[in-house]
């Protein structure tokens, strides 16, 4: 089996521009709020302003983990060949094309309809997009598509970009004059360590996304009402609506943290059980979907009474 290396182009380096520039808005955010959080809780300045930096850094956290995650896939994008098929290897997935599906090989596909458009090439291409006929392109490259190598079977169109994109060619068209020796499957191994499945579950994914936006918008309420909150809130009442106790007003913070390690704490959960019950998985995210709104219920009832 032979091994192949993409060939870089500018993507990968602007990828890299790109990410130390969100890494100094991580530090000049981070250092706002870490600034504005280090004295006693009493004394925290919890503002709408204080809120913004807050979910800036939280975005830029996101957008961070997301172009690291573009980048390892291109520095770990390996291009394979042997007498069955053509592997493509990143970030511990792989992709298998047989050999005997490829039906012929060709240069560049113009007209491509790609996925996230406007920020394709950033570290690379990636995703499925459509060729200008409406056949799926799979994209494992670090160059643009009318500029790759197309790999064309009767079902799909898979464009590469392999360093030594002429040996490469004629590598393949040897072993593929050659024929197979096992017939191969065309599909996508997926790394166990990312969990793919548990993230591409729609049911899984759209509650984690409800539940930690439920989140920050509780945040976001507390945010605004707490200058206007006395010194001591009520957070206990009884039957009647009579406040129990006088408890200090930043402990009223507590509350949108609980409902958040909740969200994590069951996030973990299905993460490890995902594979055997998926149904129950699912579920539990549901739950942490009806924790926030629970939590949510409660922080309004106490800020809406200052």
């Amino acid at each position: 089996m032979r091994r192949w290396k993409p060939k870089f182009a500018f993507g990968p380096w602007f990828g890299l521009l790109l990410l130390l520039l969100i890494l100094a808005g991580v530090w000049y955010f981070g250092q706002r709020v870490v600034l504005a959080l280090s004295g006693m809780p009493q004394d925290w300045p919890i503002t709408l302003n204080l809120y913004a930096d807050f979910v800036v850094l939280l975005a830029l956290l996101l957008l961070l983990a997301a172009l690291a995650y573009r980048l390892v896939a291109v520095f770990t994008l390996v291009y394979e060949i042997d007498r069955n098929g053509v592997y493509i290897t990143w970030s511990g997935h792989r992709a298998i094309v047989p050999l005997n599906q490829i039906e012929h090989l060709d240069i560049g596909t113009p007209g491509a309809r790609m996925p996230w458009r406007f920020i394709q090439g950033i570290g690379g291409y990636w995703g499925q997009g459509r060729t200008a006929n409406g056949q799926p392109l799979h994209l494992f490259t670090t160059r643009p598509p009318r500029k790759c190598l197309l790999l064309q079977t009767s079902d799909a169109v898979y464009a590469i970009s392999p360093a030594a994109q002429d040996a490469f060619v004629q590598d393949l068209e040897q072993r593929r004059k050659l024929g197979v020796v096992k017939p191969l499957v065309a599909k996508v191994e997926t790394s166990r360590l990312l969990a793919y499945d548990f993230w591409n579950d729609q049911i899984t994914r759209r509650a984690l996304v409800l539940a930690f936006g439920l989140n920050l918008l509780m945040l976001g309420i507390l945010a605004a009402r707490y200058p206007d909150l006395a010194v001591a809130v009520s957070m206990q009442f009884d039957a009647s609506g009579q406040a129990l106790d006088l408890r200090p007003r930043h402990q009223v913070l507590l509350l949108p943290l609980a409902a958040f390690l909740i969200s994590v704490i069951n996030m973990v959960l299905g993460l490890i059980l995902y594979q055997r019950e998926r149904i129950g998985v699912q579920l539990l995210q549901l739950a942490s979907v009806l924790t926030q709104v629970l939590f949510g219920v409660v922080i309004i009832a106490i800020v809406l009474r200052f």
